[in-house]
Parts: structure tokens; sequence; C-alpha cells
């Protein structure tokens, strides 16, 4: 006799894996084998993984002394981008590229490129780098995912985000979805033009794993695959937050995106295994107008 069949549950709270590099990985700046493979587990199985003390605490509060007045002054312009509009308080903010503020664990860290050099293969390219800030607010961003079109079905794309203070869910620590980058299914029911996720296939999705919002300490790189289901959410404190970005791609992913950076960075970075795919511009140059047409499409 035929029954009805369930929808699987969720049996535990889904954690996001963080790992500690000891003092040796820190002070060799290579991971451990184990370490390592902890890490590809995780991105392979949730498709985030967060390293909790691969950034210099000094270099994050010099950034943020430097970015968070910057921050300021763009959120009082009409014309800065907001991210899913004006009630989220999140905006989108440039990094600094004065050689002063410019590190080498931040914009070509060696862990995160281990990491991403086994997922997507040899000499992952750099080609994005911004930051998005959150101000205090109250409306959340909805569930999304930052591509658009036809991907591959593979890893072909890795963030790596950083927070310049201690964030928690108060602070508006981003909700993720852990596991969602393997079901590409909402792609059927999402135009080319948008990246919001169905609310159908999110109660779908609870029911199996529930979205998180992890609790970050200052110091923390956060590694997740592009394809992960996430959602800014909103900073209940008086803390402006500032989160990095960088993005690593497969050299074989076919793309045109670079990034900007000034003439006086080169030969100044550590790049390791990291391919920077860079266009040079003259010192001076106003990197807080920001640019908001990048395009990750995979070309023909």
């Amino acid at each position: 006799m035929g029954g009805a069949t369930s929808t699987p549950q969720a049996t535990t709270t889904p954690n996001v894996t963080s790992i500690t590099l000891s003092p040796e990985e820190l002070e060799s700046k290579t991971l451990t084998s184990h370490h390592l493979q902890n890490a590809l587990e995780a991105l392979h199985r949730d498709g985030v993984l967060v390293l909790d003390n691969a950034i210099s605490k000094a270099h994050l509060d010099v950034l943020n002394e430097r970015m968070v007045p910057e921050a300021k002054t763009l959120y009082a312009r009409t014309e800065t981008h907001h991210n899913f509009g004006n009630g989220t308080g999140n905006i989108q903010q440039d990094a600094v590229v004065d050689k002063d503020y410019v590190f080498d664990d931040i914009i070509a860290n060696p862990f995160a490129i281990a990491v991403t050099e086994c997922m997507l293969g040899p000499k992952p390219r750099l080609r994005f780098q911004s930051a998005n800030t959150a101000f205090k607010a109250e409306k959340r961003q909805p569930v999304h995912v930052d591509v658009h079109f036809d991907f591959p079905k593979m890893p072909f794309g890795f963030c790596i985000n950083i927070n310049l203070i201690d964030v928690d869910p108060e602070h508006g620590s981003t909700e993720i979805w852990l596991g969602s980058h393997l079901d590409t299914s909402w792609q059927a029911e999402v135009e080319k033009s948008g990246s919001v996720i169905p609310v159908a296939m999110l109660e779908r999705r609870k029911k199996i794993s529930p979205p998180v919002q992890p609790v970050l300490p200052k110091g923390s790189l956060i590694i997740r695959d592009l394809r992960l289901w996430h959602a800014g959410m909103p900073n209940k404190t008086d803390d402006v937050r500032v989160m990095l970005v960088t993005i690593h791609f497969p050299a074989w992913y076919r793309t045109e995106q670079k990034v900007l950076l000034p003439e006086s960075l080169k030969d100044k970075i550590e790049w390791g295994n990291l391919v920077p795919c860079v266009d040079w511009v003259p010192d001076g140059y106003d990197y807080l107008q920001g640019q908001h047409d990048h395009d990750f499409d995979l070309l023909p």
C-alpha cells in the first residue's frame, strides 16, 4: 500500500565550520593537512568556512579607523549605492587602496589562497575587491545568491569576507543557508534579472537545514561559495560594520572582470599563488566613487 512521502526534517541546528590556526601555521603561513582537509570538506558540504584568526587585528583596526568615517561620508550621499534599498542600512563601499592601508593578509591571504586553489585549481584569479557596510537599521535583505546566470554546476567562485570588528547577530552577521549551494533548482523559477530565492523554496529548505547567523570574532576570514543562499541582516547596534570582500575565480573561468589598483602598489603585494587581474591606474583616483557594474557572467 502506497503511503505519503514526507519532507526530510532537520535533526540538529546546523553550525558553520570554524578553524583556529595554530601558532605554527600562522608563523609558516601554511595550513596543516588536517586543517586543509577540514576546510575542503566544509566548503564541499556547507558552502562556507571560517578561519577565525587568519587576519591581523592590528591591520583591521587601522582600516576601521579610516573606513568608518569614509562610510559615513558615503552614507550621506544620495547617489551612494544601497544594497536592496535604503531601509537595509547597507551600502557598497570600496576598499582603501592607499599603499599604507593595503595588507597582504587581507587582499591575498595565504590561507584563503591555499583553500581556494584546492577548490578551483592552480593559480586562482583575483577579479573583485570591495566592501559593504551596515549602519543601524531594521530591514533585512531577501535571501539571494550573488550570481544571476546559468553558472557552472561546480565550484567556480569564492567570496573572501573579512569584518573589521567583532560581528554577531546583533551587528547583522550574514544569514547563511548551509548546503544550499548544491541546490540549483531555484534557477528555473528566477528571471535572469533577479537572484532572490522564492519563498516556497526557502520553506522547503528550512525543514532540512534552517539558516544560521554566525558569531565572528575580529580576525576571522570567511570563505563562501558564490552559489550559497544568504542575506544581509539588520545591524541593531550603533557600531558601523564594514565587511571587506575579494572574489577568487578559477584560471579557466571566462570573464573580463578586473580590479582597479593604483600603480604605486605594483610589486608591493605578496600574491603567492593568487593571480591578480588588475587594471593599474594612476595614484590618487577616487576609489570612493566605487564600481557597481561588475559582470561575473561566464562568457561564451
